[in-house]
């Protein structure tokens, strides 16, 4: 197993610590701009999703042979966010925006024989084939020409890339 080491190039951190010449100081804060929504990371044929909804409204798939469980959405989205807050321990982490598209929908056991007219909400599973995240790291950016760019670290999952037919085997992700 190889390790992952995430390492920011060319990171810039504002430093609020003046010192023994803090009295003597006179601290001037960069306006905050107002808290509208960031344009979107990805658009295209995708729907925004909380964690909240991939964790209660999502089944997570299985695979046919053994009837082992793939690694969920949530739980790739979480081990990258806690890995962000370890490695950049102190700096100021937002919450993941997520994208998810191509909707599998199911049934649960018992609604097997039943028309699809007939189904209750109770009675129908879905979980998204594909998941894409980003995380920002807001305190730590760079400005080129003008612009300031934050870091950055997201992922990217889709089942499609993992034969669920068959027997457990190694699942992919994508980290940046």
């Amino acid at each position: 197993m190889e390790t992952l080491q995430i390492t920011p190039v060319m990171a810039q951190r504002r430093s609020l610590n003046f010192g023994e010449y803090a009295e003597e100081a006179t601290l001037v804060m960069e306006e905050q701009p107002t808290k509208e929504k960031r344009p979107l990371f990805i658009e295209a044929n995708t729907i925004e999703a909380s964690l909240e909804h991939l964790r209660n409204d999502c089944i997570i798939p299985v695979f046919a042979k053994d009837n082992e469980a793939t690694l969920s959405h949530v739980a790739f989205i979480e081990t990258v966010q806690d890995a962000t807050r370890t490695f950049f321990q102190g700096e100021q982490i937002e919450l993941p925006d997520i994208r998810v598209s191509h909707v599998i929908k199911g049934r649960i056991p018992e609604a097997i024989h039943k028309p699809a007219n007939q189904l209750l909400e109770s009675d129908k599973t879905i979980y998204y084939e594909r998941c894409a995240f980003v995380i920002q790291v807001p305190t730590i950016y760079e400005t080129v020409n003008g612009n300031r760019l934050t870091l950055t670290i997201g992922g990217v999952r889709a089942y499609n890339h993992t034969n669920l037919y068959s027997k457990k085997t190694a699942e992919r992700f994508k980290v940046f």
